[in-house]
């Protein structure tokens, strides 16, 4: 069956949990006697490349607003592609942060988009997520519309872990110890757990 004829999911939906392997079993276990040592969601990050500026990225900028509920900011090109027609400091793509509550939400239709299933090369080495999902009418309850036309979107999950605030704050900044630091595999192990995401 189509993902696109599945229930609409919500935070509280059923499923069947995703397997843990014996070392994702032992991170769990940590957070629960350590709960400072749990990764949580710093941050989501939604980015919508269009390449150009004009009316297709005023049709990209209305479709995240749409889809996240917040107003986006412009992504400006670094450098003049003579190629690709760009100029430097050309807005070319739109991108907004996600946190708390609409970020779990937003993940929640993103997963559902890519059938629940990420790989392993998704992850960097400290348990970031990265995905892109090509066509934005795979998200649920979306339904297509002529003005805006159809839009891929990149989507990147930033962890973080109680105690990373020393290397942001502005007095006394320090850096995040490597024992303390979070891994592709405990990142992995955050996912399938909280998310009951599959890696393959």
């Amino acid at each position: 069956m189509s993902f696109r004829k599945r229930t609409p999911p919500t935070l509280e939906e059923e499923r069947e949990p995703v397997p843990l392997t014996e070392e994702e079993k032992a991170y769990v276990a940590e957070w629960k006697v350590h709960p400072m040592r749990k990764p949580r969601i710093l941050k989501v990050c939604v980015n919508f490349a269009v390449g150009s500026s004009g009316p297709k990225l005023e049709q990209a900028r209305e479709l995240c607003e749409i889809l996240t509920n917040q107003a986006p900011a412009d992504g400006r090109a670094k450098e003049s592609v003579r190629g690709f027609g760009i100029r430097k400091h050309e807005p070319i793509a739109v991108f907004t942060t996600l946190r708390g509550d609409l970020a779990d939400e937003f993940l929640k239709k993103a997963f559902w988009a890519v059938e629940d299933q990420v790989s392993q090369k998704n992850f960097d080495r400290h348990g970031n997520l990265s995905l892109g999902i090509d066509d934005h009418l795979k998200l649920p309850n979306i339904k297509y519309d002529p003005k805006i036309g159809v839009h891929g979107f990149d989507t990147t999950v930033v962890l973080e872990r109680a105690g990373y605030r020393t290397n942001r704050r502005r007095s006394r900044k320090m850096k995040i110890p490597s024992r303390h630091r979070i891994t592709k595999e405990e990142g992995i192990a955050f996912f399938k757990h909280e998310f009951n995401l599959g890696v393959v």
